[in-house]
């Protein structure tokens, strides 16, 4: 259901958030969620759970350094790559942290 799907994402989101403060023991297990959620790119998500997931999404690149977006960009193919080029721009436009103002 759109409800449960609609939960589900919410929790996946709260947890990548929750795993940001520990981002130095974790973001090696991150650069395998992004190449996941990129996998699902590929095999037709919906708009809807695509736009679901991109808090989480974003949470996750958070976590990553330029070494990991790096590895990121490597480990796809140039179709992923396409998917996932507006995903990451939006990201760098829109959530990326800058530091202070």
């Amino acid at each position: 259901t759109k409800q449960g799907l609609t939960q589900k994402c919410l929790e996946y989101t709260k947890l990548c958030e929750l795993l940001i403060p520990h981002k130095e023991v974790f973001k090696k297990y991150v650069v395998g969620l992004i190449l996941k959620y990129i996998s699902f790119l590929n095999s037709g998500m919906s708009p809807i759970t695509k736009s679901k997931l991109i808090p989480s999404i974003y949470a996750l690149l958070d976590m990553c350094t330029e070494f990991e977006t790096r590895q990121i960009n490597s480990m796809i193919d140039v179709p992923s790559r396409a998917l996932f080029a507006p995903v990451f721009q939006s990201y760098k436009k829109y959530y990326q942290y800058h530091g202070q103002a």
